[in-house]
């Protein structure tokens, strides 16, 4: 065991490691210079305690250093770009060139060695077509070397990682090395040269650790390097701001083909600019053509929503809201067009999912799911509805007034007294029903019992539901979110909008993280937005509830893009180690101004500011931004 303390780290060196560090020709320190501050007074640690396996640095300071030992057979830029999400992690690269003509030399040795061995083993077996491709190889790099498009160097690659405590340098070096074996590369941990290792990766340019030094072209050494992304540019994507590290612009698309699917969270404290973030990707993305609708639980979207020419529907209690729960449009996949009567069914049992778990206080079982299904089936089965789309329509309709329509019109619809009528019938659902009471007929929360009046026009391409009247009933406004969304998520699904960007805007989240019955409902909306290109942009003020319950976690592994404004201090913490973020980002997100945030996606994860134009001021901001 090695102990080195700060105050005496220098001495140290002297009597063994100074002459690595030292040139012959720095003059003897006086007392001026030996005061003044030096590059190791910036880099040492509190101290450094060499062990068998890792190096400790002082308090909660761990570090564990590795030299990459085998590389796989291709590699390509940015390769080592991944691992840095493990966390708090460096890189240390030494490449020295070598004396191409000397490389050009035995290349050639190399190449007619290996024809003769191929040309003696083919008068005796069959080909030996490994050797015949390594010849192969060996011509196109000596090539290469001889045009000057290729330089030989000798290269190695050290990676420390850094951990709090020993147990989570296990875990992380755990993981790191699961990565490897990935990629079919081999790290290895320089046991009993921990110290010597980590000296090496030190920016002092001294190379204390020799082995291990692999052979590569200029170009796999390129790939080695890890870059930073200084340009965040999709293709089809909307400006959203400036790389902080770089200045460059930002162009996002969530509906790009390199990302998993399209669904965005946003996630950020008061005063941090997610509203605003919100709007002016609204603002932006309506330019470009984007179809959205946005349930507005502040009434703060009105202004922007009649700016950009779209429809803003008041929604209250006491009346009807002219949306049916049980509502169908035609839809197309592969080329088949049908009405998805089993999404219906799942939103259906969503619906009085939360209904049971708020009024009766128990999540629907097994029988009670299997009636519900079968209810569900019936009532379109008695309206003449089945999954072929010339039964949603009729010849001929009369309306209360006693209009009466010809041509192809949409039949009537199923609504919730029916299922309520439907539900009594059987035991297990009979308390279900009566619940139903207060949502039908003139019950108080009955403002979706009623057939669709509300219908989405060519011009309306921007529309907005007004929830700010049920803020006093927390229950009721996720309810009407809930049959609004999936009225939405409907409309946007029709076959003549399945090529056109789609976004629906909820600023209330959180409110899935109440109900264990949205984990299914939430999978379903997922894989309905990936199929119709519709995303779902949702935003919280805390990630709290959504990383402590299963539907949280579930609704954050939907969202493959995030974006992480300011956030508390008690959850920063918390937030960068889900996200595996370093320490450095961490801090940012402690201390980040308004409208700054960090966008993190399979892909990266990248610093940016969000800041509206001149124009965009007055429309996308609800207080001084």
């Amino acid at each position: 065991m090695k102990l080195f303390k700060k105050s005496t780290m220098k001495t140290q060196q002297n009597n063994k490691l100074d002459s690595a560090f030292k040139r012959n020709d720095e003059p003897e320190p006086n007392t001026l210079t030996k005061n003044a501050t030096g590059l190791l007074d910036l880099i040492l640690p509190d101290c450094i305690e060499e062990g068998k396996d890792y190096i400790y640095l002082g308090p909660e300071r761990y570090a564990r250093t590795y030299v990459i030992s085998v590389y796989p057979s291709d590699i390509y830029m940015s390769f080592f770009q991944s691992f840095f999400n493990l966390g708090q992690i460096s890189m240390s690269i030494y490449l020295e060139p070598a004396d191409t003509g000397d490389v050009i030399k035995k290349l050639t040795k190399m190449i007619v060695k290996l024809k003769a061995h191929i040309r003696l083993e083919n008068e005796r077996t069959e080909p030996d077509y490994e050797k015949i491709q390594q010849a192969e190889d060996f011509e196109m790099l000596r090539a290469s070397l001889q045009r000057n498009l290729e330089k030989i160097l000798y290269a190695q690659v050290f990676i420390t990682i850094y951990a709090d405590s020993l147990e989570k340098l296990k875990e992380k070096c755990e993981e790191f090395r699961s990565r490897c074996e990935a990629y079919n590369m081999r790290p290895k941990a320089l046991t009993f040269e921990q110290l010597k290792g980590y000296m090496t990766t030190l920016p002092l340019g001294r190379q204390l650790y020799i082995n291990d030094t692999k052979t590569m072209t200029t170009g796999a050494a390129a790939c080695c390097v890890p870059t930073g992304n200084t340009e965040v540019y999709y293709e089809g994507g909307v400006f959203l701001g400036y790389n902080l590290t770089t200045g460059s612009p930002v162009f996002y698309n969530q509906f790009a083909d390199s990302l998993p699917g399209p669904h965005i969270a946003i996630f950020g404290t008061i005063g941090s600019g997610k509203s605003t973030t919100m709007k002016i990707i609204l603002a932006r993305s309506a330019a470009f053509g984007f179809w959205a609708a946005v349930l507005d639980p502040e009434g703060e979207y009105k202004k922007l929503i009649n700016m950009l020419g779209g429809k803003y529907i008041e929604v209250k209690a006491g009346g009807k809201a002219g949306i049916n729960p049980f509502d169908l449009e035609v839809e197309e996949d592969e080329g088949k067009r049908f009405l998805n009567i089993e999404g219906k069914i799942s939103e259906i049992r969503f619906l009085l999912g939360i209904i049971s778990e708020s009024f009766v206080g128990k999540r629907l079982d097994g029988i009670q799911l299997a009636i519900i299904e079968r209810v569900v089936r019936k009532l379109y089965s008695d309206y003449g509805i089945t999954t072929d789309p010339a039964s949603l329509y009729t010849d001929m309709d009369v309306d209360e007034s006693g209009q009466i329509y010809i041509g192809k019109i949409k039949k009537r619809l199923p609504t919730l007294s029916d299922l309520k009528r439907e539900l009594a019938n059987h035991e297990e659902t009979k308390q279900l029903s009566d619940v139903l009471e207060i949502f039908t007929g003139e019950g108080t929360l009955s403002l979706f019992d009623c057939q669709s009046s509300v219908d989405i026009q060519e011009k309306d391409r921007i529309i907005g539901f007004n929830l700010k009247e049920f803020d006093k009933d927390e229950f009721l406004k996720f309810f009407a979110s809930v049959v609004i969304m999936n009225w939405i998520w409907n409309k946007f699904s029709h076959e003549r909008m399945k090529k056109r960007k789609k976004m629906v805007m909820f600023d209330e989240a959180w409110m899935f993280t109440k109900y264990e019955s949205s984990n299914d409902y939430l999978e379903s909306l997922s894989r309905r937005g990936r199929k119709y290109r519709i995303s779902l942009m949702v935003a919280s003020q805390t990630i709290l509830e959504f990383l402590r319950t299963d539907a949280g976690r579930t609704m954050l592994n939907m969202c493959h893009t995030k974006f992480l404004l300011k956030q508390e201090p008690d959850l920063a913490s918390e937030t960068a180690e889900y996200f595996k973020l370093s320490d450095a980002a961490r801090n940012f997100l402690i201390t980040a101004n308004k409208g700054q945030a960090i966008l993190v996606n399979p892909l990266e994860k990248v610093a940016l500011q969000i800041t509206p134009f001149s124009f965009e001021w007055d429309y996308v901001t609800t207080t001084n931004f």
